[in-house]
């Protein structure tokens, strides 16, 4: 990755829970060492991208839902943080947004259970951050460009969907600009739905932050990734994926591509 751009590259690889819930599990259930994946992956991306290691923030019980496969917006902010202090910046504290919280979110894993009923009887909720000075993305899709919401009004949303709450799902490309920082800072964060809940912080460490989903980019821009960052100047860029999509051809075919391997 750092060898193809001549700006500071960033890496986080967002454990699946059965890593950091690893004792939950059932007693013959396959275990892997969490301290091995992180390493092997650090080596495989190379000395010249900064690893965010997320083996010690991505532990506890509110990282991750019960009833759904995503991570929650604490474990998102608990990355976020990490991300901060290893590029020697100050990371926002959580009283500089604006808190939601949207009650009866039954996600993914309510669905594929079967709508299990002690999954139903126990919903979760969804916390969500605001950033009190910036309320809208500006999204690039197919149809054209929308504005939309960083926060939606989950309470607006069905059981199922209250994650769609983060920069209203999964876009091609979006902008967010903060007002209130002047000094030209920009960076790209290259994500799936994980990192919808993560790039709202980022909204109080750049002017602009930048947000594209690899899995649709090529929708709006036919490109690679170094003209997207050569075109707009930006000057970091920031991978936040999970661990789970490296089991898809699909996905790693289309980060390649946007990557231009």
């Amino acid at each position: 990755l750092g060898d193809k751009l001549d700006v500071p590259v960033w890496f986080g690889l967002i454990p699946d829970k059965s890593f950091v819930w690893a004792d939950r599990l059932p007693e013959n259930a396959v275990k892997v060492d969490e301290g091995s994946m992180n390493a092997m992956v650090h080596e495989f991306i190379g000395a010249n991208v900064g690893y965010i290691d997320m083996t010690d923030a991505l532990h506890g019980d509110d990282v991750f839902y019960r009833t759904d496969h995503h991570w929650t917006s604490l474990g998102a902010y608990y990355a976020y943080r990490d991300l901060m202090m290893a590029k020697g910046a100050v990371p926002a504290e959580l009283n500089a947004f604006n808190e939601y919280k949207f009650e009866g979110f039954l996600g993914s894993f309510y669905a594929e259970s079967g709508q299990n009923a002690k999954l139903g009887n126990n919903p979760d909720y969804v916390l969500a951050y605001e950033p009190k000075r910036l309320k809208k993305i500006h999204t690039f899709t197919k149809s054209g460009e929308i504005n939309y919401s960083i926060i939606s009004d989950g309470n607006k949303l069905s059981a199922a969907n209250k994650y769609l709450t983060f920069v209203c799902g999964d876009h091609p490309y979006g902008i967010m600009t903060n007002p209130e920082i002047t000094d030209g800072s920009s960076c790209l964060v290259i994500k799936e739905s994980f990192g919808n809940p993560l790039v709202p912080f980022l909204t109080q460490n750049y002017q602009t932050v930048y947000v594209v989903d690899y899995r649709y980019i090529n929708q709006v821009f036919p490109g690679t990734l170094r003209q997207f960052v050569d075109e707009r100047g930006i000057q970091d860029v920031i991978f936040i994926n999970n661990i789970s999509a490296t089991r898809s051809p699909a996905l790693v075919n289309a980060m390649n591509a946007f990557v231009g391997e």
